[in-house]
Formats: structure tokens, sequence, C-alpha cells
């Protein structure tokens, strides 16, 4: 029987493209093993160029390690360096964004041929390419990628550009995905994508892809990786307000709290907008989780500027920050801008927001102490049972039953966080 391993770096779409992988594997009866595999796959990233290198170290050390193995390399970073691709990594076969599904085949025509595959898609045309997972078999919260591509350009990214424009999964096809989830077991579903919000299949969009989802009995739980804060439109905020499945949670990335970084990042809301969503937001879930994505030390910014972010964040009260120290994207407008901060003052200004970040998500967590919550029980290590609150507060339970929701009065010790002061 023929072995396989696989590595992934980056986002939840990359994790889900790599649990499809998985799966196509699996299905043709390769074993999954953690080393000296006969196949190695490798799922890359490319948001940075910090992880340019880790994927291209990834790579290495795994032909290193593996050497009589096939290499498969795939995903963002492949696609994005693909102009020199063959003198970074060492692989049998090397695919972009676009051909994903295509691996198994990749396999099956190397180890018959024995010829070097590299496979990119310069067609102009950005075509949803079709995934479907049945079931988890490691994870009771099954993530669903419902959407690929991003329009946005912001200044810092290049994702647009290795993953193309915005296209969406058939909206039956979604569902046909939920009902096969739900037969697995799953209770919680996860609506992912590189720019979710954009969602729209035959003018149906995110709104009425939850709706209809809430429709499965079986799903007690629906979630969002992320959503911009310009796509909560009337109809997603009928959503927070009326629909009982839809969790207490919503990821919205902010990136600045000042509105000449912001400007410059090419984001498309000020601090006004942004004050006047969540604030309405919390109007119709009053005890909602919010949390955010941060960039500190993006070229031109200031020690104002960053004390303005500090104060913002302070002033909206994230349940979380997720703090990314600015890295220069080769290809992006921004690495093209004047004034780049000094790497000491950015991880600085990083340690800072984790600071804060660390102290509100402490502030929230304390504001459930003593009430009751259901608790979605998903693995047992070190001891314990864990899981989430639909408002991703973590709990830890001496007793439980994975996979099943489970009702819990919090307390400081059985909330999975040092609570102490």
């Amino acid at each position: 029987m023929k072995t396989f391993l696989i590595k992934t770096l980056g986002c939840k779409v990359n994790s889900y493209e790599s649990e499809f992988v998985r799966n196509l594997l699996l299905n043709e009866n390769y074993k999954e093993v953690e080393e000296n595999a006969d196949i190695c796959l490798v799922n890359t990233c490319t948001v940075t160029n910090t992880a340019d290198n880790k994927s291209k170290q990834v790579i290495n050390n795994i032909r290193k390690s593996n050497p009589n193995a096939i290499v498969v390399a795939f995903g963002c970073f492949c696609e994005f360096r693909k102009d020199n691709i063959n003198d970074l990594i060492d692989a049998e076969i090397i695919l972009g964004t676009k051909n994903k599904t295509k691996v198994l085949k990749c396999i099956k025509d190397y180890e018959k041929n024995h010829e070097r595959i590299i496979l990119f898609d310069d067609s102009k045309e950005d075509v949803f390419e079709d995934m479907e997972i049945k079931k988890y078999e490691h994870h009771h919260r099954a993530f669903i990628k419902i959407e690929d591509g991003c329009n946005n350009f912001c200044s810092y990214c290049i994702i647009p550009y290795v993953r193309g424009r915005v296209r969406s999964k058939d909206f039956n096809k979604c569902i046909i995905e939920v009902n096969d989830l739900a037969l697995s077991g799953h209770k919680e579903i996860v609506l992912s994508g590189i720019h979710t919000g954009q969602y729209n299949s035959d003018n149906k969009r995110l709104a009425d892809l939850i709706n209809e989802i809430s429709k499965v009995d079986q799903i007690k739980r629906i979630r969002l990786s992320s959503v911009e804060i310009v796509e909560l439109d009337d109809k997603m905020m009928d959503i927070i307000k009326n629909n009982k499945k839809f969790v207490s949670h919503l990821h919205i990335p902010l990136q600045a709290g000042c509105d000449k970084t912001l400007k410059a990042m090419n984001r498309r809301y000020d601090l006004e907008y942004f004050t006047n969503k969540v604030n309405t937001i919390r109007s119709l879930r009053p005890n909602i989780s919010l949390t955010t994505d941060v960039i500190v030390g993006f070229p031109g910014e200031t020690e104002e500027d960053f004390e303005d972010t500090l104060n913002y964040c302070k002033q909206i009260g994230f349940a979380k920050i997720h703090v990314f120290p600015y890295s220069d994207r080769n290809g992006t407008v921004a690495s093209r801008m004047p004034n780049h901060v000094p790497r000491t003052i950015v991880k600085e200004r990083a340690r800072k927001l984790i600071e804060l970040s660390d102290s509100l998500e402490k502030e929230y967590f304390k504001k459930f102490i003593n009430t009751e919550e259901e608790v979605l029980v998903e693995e047992f290590k070190n001891d314990y049972y864990h899981g989430f609150t639909e408002n991703y507060i973590p709990v830890k339970l001496k007793e439980a039953t994975p996979n099943e929701i489970v009702k819990v009065k919090l307390t400081k010790e059985n909330i999975n966080y040092n609570l102490e002061d």
C-alpha cells in the first residue's frame, strides 16, 4: 500500500483544499503517515515573503527527509513563483492554485511515466474549482469552501494576483455538501473563502446561503471564517438579529485603527463606518464576540498612527486581535511605498498590541463567568475534553462526549484561559 503525508501552510481555505486532497488519496487506498512517505504533498502559502520562504523551506526539508518520495508542491507560492519555480524547489509535480482537483491524476500519471509534471492554468477565465468533502475524520467543526478569489486589491496583498477574481460555489452544491456533512454527524458548519462575504451564486448571496443551511435539522451552528465589514448588508444584519443557528461570533478584519493608514492600504471603509456597523451589530446581539486582524508597521505608520490604532481597538473592545507585523510583499503597491518602518519598531508595536489583545480577551471571557452556555465538545487531550461555546470561548471539561453540544456553567476553572489578573 502506497503511503502519503500532507503539509498545509496558510489559511483555512488551504486547510479545506488539503482535506479534499487527503480524501482523494484515502479513497484510492493510499495510507496516510506522518513520516517516510511514498508521496509527500505541500500546500503552499505566499501571503508574505516570510510565507514564501517557509513554503520553500518545508518543500526542501521534505525532499531531504524523503529522498525517494514523489514530492507534490501546489498552491499560492507555486503560482506566484511559477516563472522561476524550477530554481526554487525540487519536486516531481508542481501545480498552481487552480488545479488542486487534478492532484491524484497527476500522481498516477507520474507513477506511470516518471516524467516531471508542471501544470499552471493561464486562462483568463476564473472558474470555481469544485470540491466536496463528505466527512472530516479529525474535526467536529466542518469547513466548506464557498468562494475563491478577491477583487479588493488591498495595497499590501498579493492574493488577488495568485488566486484570481471572485467566483463562488454553486448554491445547490453548497447545500448538498452541507447535507452530506450533516449525515456524517457534523453539527457545526464553517463557511470559508478568500473573500467569503462576496459569495454570489445566481444572485443568491451569503445571507441566502446561511438561511438555507439553517433548514438542515442536524446542523446546530453556522459560523463564518471571516467577513469584511462592508459586506454586512441588511440581509446579513437580519441574520445576526434573527437566525438562531448563526453563532454569536464574527471575525471582521480591521487592519488599522487610523483613517490615514486605511486609505493607504486601499481598505474600503473609514473608522466612522466601521464604528457605526459595530454599534448596529451589538444592538442586535449585545454579547457577540467580535475578533479582528490588525497589521502593525505598515509603510508610513507613525507612532501617533499606531497609538490611534491602539486606542481604537480599546474603544471597540474586540474579543481578540490577531496581530500581523507588516511583512513586505514583492509585487504589491505597499512594497513600493516610502517610509518603511524599521523591524525593531514593528516588533515593539506588535508586542504592545498583542498585550492589549490578551487584556481584551480576558475581559471578554470574564463577562461570562457564572453564565450557562452551550459547548460543542471537540477533542480529548491532556486529561480534559475541549470545546467552544458559540461565541468562541474555549472550555475544558473532565467528563463529556465528543461531538455533543452540552450546557455548561462557565467558571474560572473550566474556561480554558488564564483569567487571573
